[in-house]
């Protein structure tokens, strides 16, 4: 056998390695990890010109500002701006992973009842007048700032994944949580934390 000919064998020995790993470990993750999808559609060009941040909307979505705007004065919500899925139940233990797949910052945020966020002129438009101590600071004045990062106020940036909490912890404990986005305040989610499967049966 030649050299080159061991080599080929070893190398593709090797990647079919890899794999079959790679398959077994994802295999095993795919039990114990919950993906949150967190979803917009943005408009750059127009987003970024409103709000003159060039960095407000970095993603490839055709929502332009104005049709943002009209839906979310017409519906008090903007459909393409949500968790997916908006409920879900989990087991102790279990991962929450946040993968923000839309073109703007989002928050991942755990609050005693849903609510306002700290953009005063979003929740004006989706009808909530109050602000959750969760999200924001009030400052006097109808100002207000964003509450501080935290375990249970996650900041997503667009296009990246976040760990958020596990269920069974402090953060995430038994029975139902509520959390929102606290920059458009319309966007909820529920996570259940039942009580984990009892494995002898």
């Amino acid at each position: 056998m030649s050299r080159s000919t061991f080599l080929r064998i070893v190398t593709g020995s090797l990647l079919t390695l890899v794999l079959m790993l790679s398959i077994a470990v994802s295999g095993r993750a795919s039990d114990d990890v919950r993906i949150l999808k967190i979803r917009d559609d943005c408009d750059p060009a127009t987003f970024n010109l409103v709000l003159n941040d060039p960095n407000a909307c970095i993603g490839n979505g055709d929502t332009t500002f104005a049709e943002f705007i009209q839906e979310l004065t017409a519906d008090m919500k903007v459909d393409d701006w949500r968790y997916t899925p908006d409920r879900s139940k989990v087991r102790p233990g279990d991962a929450i992973v946040l993968d923000n797949r839309g073109g703007e910052t989002h928050t991942f945020t755990k609050v005693a009842e849903f609510g306002g966020g700290f953009v005063p002129q979003l929740n004006t438009l989706a009808g909530n007048l109050a602000p959750r101590p969760e999200c924001a600071q009030d400052l006097g004045n109808g100002n207000l700032a964003p509450q501080p990062p935290s375990a249970t106020n996650v900041f997503v940036k667009a296009g990246t994944t976040r760990q958020g909490p596990v269920a069974g912890s402090a953060d995430l404990p038994e029975g139902e949580t509520k959390f929102q986005c606290c920059i458009h305040p319309w966007m909820h989610v529920t996570v259940t934390v039942r009580e984990k499967r009892n494995e002898s049966h």
